[in-house]
């Protein structure tokens, strides 16, 4: 019993070691800074430090709990990325990462999360309303209806209902937001009571938000005035200025400027404290309101001071100089007047278009949407008319065992009606002997019951053969009638069959001329990548062999001839020409290199990538390599293909990026290996600057990758610029099949 004791002491002891060694090894998440987020060092840092986290999960078992911690790795970039406003772009490749992950290991909680990030990208990002609205409606349909999920529920009826206010469409959106209120209207058991009265404050002032849009006063008023009442001292201060300022605006619409100042200088007030430098908040709306109550001096303060900011919205730029304006005509300055009054209609005209723009977007996303819609219709009616089909078929089968199961039952009642005729026959005969032995015995005296009884007997006879004739009637006519019915189901059997044979002939047809199609594209990409490599074969070997001993002669000629000069002038000249002769011949053991890096065989991608990597100089561009995972070796003509892919972007980044740091990092999947390229360049201000097609290296990456079967990607945003390349595992037998030596 001790020496169980010791064992299951020690095993628990090393179990912890174990798991302490592993959990060592990964770091945990940075916490991010709101205020920080125009900090592009602190933002870099922070997204630095939860990639290295990310490859660290993905280094260590895969259990639950590591599963988890990547999960909630994936969220936080998506978070990171979503609030950093030159790279927003970047969260759809995590948002994304993370719900392909959670599905793949059937957690609904986090690919539910990868969605939200993604629908507040598409919701005030993007505004893009279609996309948006389809997210939100997928996730309302894949929640339970556990409470568990009732925060979700609650968020997503929110969301529908700010969307479709957005869009106008006043009566989904006021549905939407009352289901909101319906979740919240008890207490949220996984969310506490302040932050169940956080959302019933949010829902209130949507509502106030929506009838202030619909031009309905009261109800506006009503539903703003019913967030303030909720309002605790719990709240945060920014709950606070907002529904503040909805109020001064609501008020400041209907021109009721004494309440509209009251609740500006309040939500000023708290402004003050948190706001950071260079924001307006509340500014535009004081303005205004002393406008309209006359006060000139502090209207003009508000709006001088909103234009000495350095960046400040379209919208407060159009209160100052509405207000400016309005102040320069009561003070009878009709040269200032015109200035600002020209300033407001070219700025008034600028969100109009800015609007309009947004409008048109809108019509043609939602036209994009019903495009969709009807596909789907088309899709469900031709799955309705094989439900149909499968019915029929069904129904059919069911009338064939039905006539079959009534022939057996007919079969059967007529089978015990003959034995019951036996049965009576028999005992007739028996009664009959025993009547005829009584009547010899008794012949005198049962003469008259005896000539009863044959006429009884008769009687008896009479019904049975009219019963029995019946019956044999019923069952001619029974049988004539399943014959009728087997023939009209071998009729319909045999339409059906040759309806089938005819479509499942169109569909193999259609089928084999789709893959002569695809196995002609591949072998044309096959044709085209194998020329390029022999191409770039013959060129490296010409340039090395013929121009490279071209060099080393002309080195040598000049060398002979600066030792038979006697003028010192001319030999610095020829002394001058040495160091061109030299960067000269490095420059072409470069380009040969580039086109045909020697030994690629022996050396492999990773560390052919690492060479090219590290021989790339410092500036402009610091280049960096990382990897991750257990190294994989590829088809040696994936791995070539793979290699031009990358060599092709580096080049990209010197040429046009203009970045001072990039990143190579190979990432080893179980079931694929991932390869990202990102810069801190141009990004798409290059993209914007240019109005160029895709080059020939972009075109060339592309067919490379669709020829290996991998998947480039690349999000170009404000703050530079991220490709990621896929390149899924093959099995022997494909890659015996892609291997273009095979197939000569």
């Amino acid at each position: 019993m001790k020496k169980r004791l010791q064992v299951l002491l020690l095993t628990i002891y090393l179990t912890g070691a174990i798991l302490s060694s592993g959990w060592a090894q990964v770091h945990p998440l940075p916490k991010l800074s709101v205020s920080r987020r125009a900090d592009t060092q602190y933002m870099d840092s922070l997204s630095f430090r939860a990639k290295q986290r990310y490859q660290d999960l993905n280094a260590i078992p895969r259990t639950a709990t590591n599963d988890t911690l990547r999960f909630r790795t994936l969220y936080w970039l998506g978070v990171l990325y979503k609030g950093w406003y030159g790279r927003r772009d970047s969260t759809v490749y995590f948002a994304n990462e993370l719900i392909y992950q959670a599905h793949k290991s059937s957690n609904l909680f986090y690919e539910i999360n990868g969605k939200l990030i993604l629908e507040e990208y598409y919701h005030n990002g993007q505004l893009n309303t279609p996309k948006a609205l389809r997210l939100n409606v997928d996730i309302l349909n894949a929640i339970p209806t556990s409470t568990y999920y009732d925060v979700v529920r609650y968020r997503i009826n929110l969301n529908l209902g700010d969307l479709y206010r957005l869009a106008k469409d006043y009566t989904s959106a006021l549905h939407y937001l009352n289901q909101a209120r319906q979740v919240v209207k008890k207490e949220l058991v996984y969310a506490g009571p302040a932050t169940t009265n956080d959302f019933r404050i949010d829902v209130e002032q949507k509502l106030g938000a929506l009838y202030q849009q619909k031009g309905d006063f009261s109800q506006g008023e009503a539903h703003l005035l019913a967030a303030e009442k909720l309002l605790t001292d719990n709240s945060s201060a920014s709950t606070r200025a907002f529904i503040f300022d909805d109020l001064a605006e609501l008020y400041l619409k209907y021109q009721h400027y004494e309440q509209a100042l009251h609740y500006a200088k309040k939500a000023e007030a708290i402004w003050d404290k948190i706001k950071s430098p260079g924001e307006s908040k509340s500014w535009g709306t004081l303005a205004c309101i002393y406008t309209g109550l006359g006060q000139n001096e502090q209207a003009l303060d508000y709006a001088q001071r909103i234009l000495q900011l350095p960046r400040p919205s379209k919208f407060i730029q159009e209160q100052a100089y509405m207000t400016l304006y309005q102040l320069y005509e009561h003070r009878q300055d009709w040269k200032s007047r015109a200035l600002y009054y020209e300033k407001y209609i070219a700025i008034r005209d600028t969100i109009a278009s800015n609007q309009s723009s947004l409008e048109l977007s809108a019509l043609q996303k939602q036209n994009e949407l019903e495009q969709l819609a009807f596909q789907s219709q088309q899709i469900q009616r031709f799955q309705s008319q094989r439900l149909l089909t499968v019915q029929k078929q069904a129904e059919l089968s069911r009338l064939r065992a039905s006539s079959q199961a009534g022939a057996l039952t007919r079969q059967a009642q007529l089978t015990e009606h003959q034995r019951l005729l036996e049965r009576e026959r028999t005992q007739r005969i028996n009664a009959t002997l025993q009547r005829q032995q009584t009547a010899q015995k008794l012949e005198q005296q049962t003469f008259n019951r005896e000539t009863r009884q044959q006429q009884r007997i008769r009687l008896w006879l009479l019904i049975g053969l009219t019963i029995l004739l019946l019956f044999t009637v019923a069952l001619g006519l029974s049988y004539r009638k399943n014959q009728r019915q087997q023939r009209l189901i071998q009729q319909l059997n045999m339409g059906l069959e040759q309806t089938v044979q005819a479509r499942t002939a169109e569909l193999v047809t259609a089928n084999d001329e789709l893959r002569r199609a695809n196995q002609a594209i591949r072998e044309t990409d096959a044709r085209i990548i194998q020329t390029q490599e022999a191409e770039r074969q013959r060129i490296a070997a010409d340039l090395h062999d013929d121009l490279g001993g071209t060099l080393s002669t002309l080195r040598r000629r000049l060398d002979d001839i600066r030792q038979q000069l006697q003028d010192p002038r001319a030999a610095r000249q020829f002394d001058e020409l040495e160091p061109i002769i030299q960067k000269s011949s490095a420059d072409l053991r470069r380009i040969a290199h580039n086109l045909m890096p020697p030994e690629f065989t022996r050396l492999g991608l990773h560390s052919a990538l690492e060479q090219l990597v590290n021989s790339q100089p410092a500036q402009p561009t610091r280049f960096s390599f990382i990897t991750s995972g257990t190294e994989h070796k590829l088809p040696a003509d994936t791995e070539l293909n793979v290699y031009r892919i990358v060599s092709e972007l580096i080049q990209n980044i010197n040429k046009h990026a203009q970045a001072r740091r990039a990143a190579v990092q190979l990432l080893y999947h179980p079931d694929r290996l991932t390869i990202t390229v990102e810069d801190d360049g141009l990004g798409k201000r290059a993209a914007g600057s240019t109005n160029k097609p895709m080059g020939i290296g972009l075109k060339n990456s592309n067919l490379r990758a669709e020829y290996i079967g991998a998947t480039l990607w690349r999000d170009a945003s404000e703050g530079g610029t991220l490709v990621v390349l896929d390149i899924p595992y093959q099995t022997p037998n494909a890659a015996s099949t892609t291997d273009p030596n095979s197939a000569d």
